[in-house]
């Protein structure tokens, strides 16, 4: 399904190889990153399920500026009037649309097949590119944001220098972005695990960024990709050190 409750008033809403989410509270809605930019009527579709209407949408809060989460931003602010929020190590990413330089190299992954399949569904969506967002907010590592479900930013570069979890303190959910994620978009292993190198702008940060997520209690980990987790934090955590680089 494109659209499904994962917890109390927080639902998950994908296409396939990425995830984004709604947060609902008291009538406000909060979009937790921005899928592709083919992903709009996926958004309207599911604002529309809950009985709310685009005006609703009082922010947009990115875990970075990635196409792949940063898609439907822009569109979010100019027609629904939401603010959108990024930390600030990744602000000029997302007004520039000038993607961080990578440490690995996409060609290690051209004998997978899941590169393909990440590859051909994103294009076909418009995440090929950043589509810049003119005017942001910005937040910084710790900050506590009066949006709907009260994220707490943990700021945890690697993947992206600003890439950040969020924390739904209050409910014990974790949305970890591009922190950790379930499933490698690019070699299809499943399992909690730092993004691929060929993905990331610093692959051994984001393994020791994984420390800033240590001593977090959240019963469910909802990814930027894969499937939710609800394994544990530590456990989340030791599988994603063991299982390393990619």
């Amino acid at each position: 399904m494109p659209t499904t409750q994962v917890a109390e008033g927080v639902h998950r809403l994908t296409q396939g190889v990425v995830n984004f989410y709604l947060v609902e509270e008291g009538g406000r809605l909060l979009l937790v990153d921005a899928g592709a930019p083919g992903d709009w009527d996926l958004l309207v579709r599911a604002v529309a399920a809950l009985g709310r209407r685009l005006d609703d949408l009082e922010a947009v809060l990115l875990t970075h500026a990635h196409a792949d989460h940063i898609g439907i931003a822009e569109r979010a602010r100019t027609t629904a009037g939401a603010r959108v929020w990024i930390h600030q190590a990744d602000a000029a990413m997302a007004r520039s649309g000038k993607a961080s330089r990578t440490d690995g190299k996409v060609r290690s992954y051209l004998l997978r097949t899941e590169f393909y399949r990440t590859l051909f569904s994103l294009a076909r969506r418009g995440a090929t590119r950043i589509v810049p967002v003119r005017e942001l907010a910005t937040f910084a590592d710790g900050e506590t944001l009066e949006l709907p479900g009260r994220p707490r930013a943990v700021h945890a570069p690697g993947h992206s220098p600003g890439s950040a979890a969020l924390l739904l303190e209050g409910r014990r959910v974790l949305l970890a972005g591009d922190v950790l994620a379930t499933r490698n978009p690019l070699t299809g292993r499943d399992g909690p695990q730092v993004m691929p190198s060929g993905l990331n702008s610093d692959t051994p940060q984001a393994l020791r960024s994984l420390a800033a997520l240590d001593g977090i209690h959240a019963d469910l980990l909802l990814p930027g990709h894969g499937e939710p987790w609800t394994g544990g934090m530590d456990e989340a955590l030791r599988r994603a050190r063991a299982a390393g680089p990619s």
